[in-house]
């Protein structure tokens, strides 16, 4: 339910007005309705009702219920705040980056409550059962790539296409950084030749994080090896070089970034 009211504010608040076809089915609705006597909400329906239809043949109608009662109630909630809502900026960059946005947090909240409104998601679903070859991935580049030069070409300016890829952009940002956390961080790996010990004791009490070894061996000298390795959070990574430079300079270090940190120290942090 909330992922659909954001998906309707932002085309209601700012992409509709401004002419942005973000891909999808309601980016066809946007060129559509400029030269249709319907809404944006009855014109996605309109181009579902196909889709869902093959899906329910092809998949079930198990598989595609609750798909279907999100469907239509996203198209109402598209028609209803379409009416009643003003675009709240005629400033296309403003609108592409919110309405991006909004569309971002709604297709997380999609995405976690596992629900979909059919549309061009559910067509390339489809389209990937009967080409293998071509990935969900890839068929969704080149409908919602499609999308916009079909918007370009309709509305006789390039840059509402150029706002439409700033929009996408935005709302897969959005959505990466939702779903992939937000608490991320980094992994150091130090490679040391000295004893665990005396890295691991300072490391600990600097930083308040805790440290892990594991052994190795230098396959080019055969020598033995400490690997230390230490979470942290990104500003702390500077911490760690600086210890480092006072207790191991000849330590080799490599710093991964990690999409999140979960639990131990960083519960709360």
């Amino acid at each position: 339910m909330g992922g659909n009211l954001l998906y309707a504010l932002a085309l209601a608040l700012f992409l509709t007005g401004n002419n942005i076809a973000a891909g999808g089915l309601a980016g066809i609705a946007v060129v559509l309705c400029s030269f249709l006597p319907m809404g944006v909400g009855m014109l996605t329906l309109a181009m579902n009702i196909p889709i869902l239809a093959s899906a329910a043949i092809m998949k079930g109608w198990r598989y595609t219920a609750s798909t279907i009662a999100a469907a239509f109630l996203y198209s109402f909630t598209v028609e209803l705040f379409g009416r009643m809502m003003p675009t709240l900026t005629h400033e296309p960059l403003v609108a592409a980056i919110f309405g991006g946005v909004l569309y971002g947090i709604g297709m997380t909240m999609l995405t976690i409550g596992n629900v979909s409104v059919g549309g061009t998601d559910l067509l390339c679903r489809l389209l990937n059962g009967k080409i293998p070859s071509l990935s969900v991935a890839k068929l969704s580049l080149l409908i919602d790539g499609g999308i916009v030069v079909l918007a370009m070409a309709v509305f006789g300016n390039v840059e509402v296409g150029l706002y439409a890829i700033v929009t996408i952009f935005v709302c897969s940002t959005v959505a990466d950084r939702v779903l992939l956390g937000i608490g991320r961080g980094s992994i150091c790996l130090i490679v040391t030749g000295r004893d665990a010990g005396e890295l691991a004791g300072p490391l600990m009490e600097k930083l308040g994080r805790a440290v892990t070894r594991w052994g190795g061996n230098g396959m080019y000298t055969g020598e033995g090896r400490n690997v230390l390795m230490v979470a942290v959070k990104p500003r702390e990574v500077f911490q760690v070089k600086m210890l480092l430079k006072e207790l191991d300079p000849m330590a080799f270090v490599v710093v991964v970034p990690a999409n999140e940190l979960i639990g131990g120290h960083f519960g709360g942090s």
